[in-house]
């Protein structure tokens, strides 16, 4: 049983590892064979929207078919990561590739996106695995779906705001996309129901309103878009506690004060 249990690992391995490695070829080779010079948004969030299908329906592939209801948090959990992340390369790096050099550039680029697209399925798979029968990785799941979710919540605050979207269409989707990356990420580390949504909103408040703050003091969307997710960063370690005691409520009086200290340099970087 344990070898065939060894198998079924290493096979899962290959097909997580092929996926990852073909997202990451698709869109080194998108971009080099780029001809246009300037983006076109249609076709970014067209081409994304192919990744975000092909990484939903290779997951389940890569499950060998074995999912539950509870499973299709963790697919969509890395679909959008992987939607987010081909995005926020196409507008972070929007220019044709001419010189070799650049193409060595994104190169590595693309090493580092197969790197990241395979802890983002390992993560996935070792949650869906938990499902079914209880493994002490499930807390590396955990830790990677935390930094998978501040990547999330930096590449889609940066892609909307490339995008020169009208302020009606903007806040909402950083809202929907905070809103969406909080509470799965929650729901993955085991917060209970009746402390999801308090923990959720209070969580996504934190980062919108230094999102907010940081988007009406200048235009510098790199910066704009750090500070929420070290709002973030903060939040998940503080709200998710569930009882504060005098002794971690120094901790937290210090998280504060660093976040207020980087929101100040934050607003002066960015005027």
């Amino acid at each position: 049983m344990d070898r065939v249990d060894t198998n079924i690992d290493e096979e899962k391995r290959g097909k997580l590892i092929t996926l990852a490695a073909f997202i990451a070829l698709a869109i080194f080779v998108s971009k080099i064979t780029q001809s246009q010079s300037q983006i076109i948004l249609w076709r970014v969030y067209l081409n994304a929207s192919i990744y975000f299908l092909i990484t939903f329906v290779g997951l389940i592939w890569s499950f060998n078919f074995q999912v539950k209801k509870r499973s299709v948090l963790y697919l969509l959990q890395s679909a959008f990561y992987v939607f987010s992340q081909a995005i926020f390369i196409e507008f972070f790096f929007f220019q044709k590739f001419n010189r070799i050099y650049e193409a060595l550039i994104l190169l590595l680029l693309m090493f580092l996106v197969f790197i990241g697209n395979y802890v983002s399925f390992l993560m996935a798979n070792v949650l869906n695995v938990d499902l079914f029968k209880k493994i002490p990785l499930a807390q590396v799941g955990r830790t990677s779906s935390y930094l998978i979710s501040l990547l999330m919540m930096y590449f889609f605050t940066f892609s909307f705001l490339v995008t020169g979207l009208e302020i009606y269409f903007l806040l909402p989707l950083i809202l929907l996309s905070y809103g969406f990356i909080i509470w799965v990420h929650y729901i993955n580390i085991g917060v209970e129901e009746k402390e999801l949504y308090r923990k959720s909103i209070l969580t996504l408040l934190i980062s919108f309103i230094l999102f907010l703050g940081m988007f009406l003091t200048g235009d510098s969307h790199e910066i704009v878009a750090a500070i929420p997710v070290l709002g973030y960063y903060f939040s998940v370690g503080v709200v998710s506690q569930e009882r504060v005691s005098f002794g971690n409520s120094k901790g937290i009086y210090f998280y504060i004060s660093i976040l207020v200290i980087s929101f100040l340099v934050g607003i002066f970087l960015n005027i």
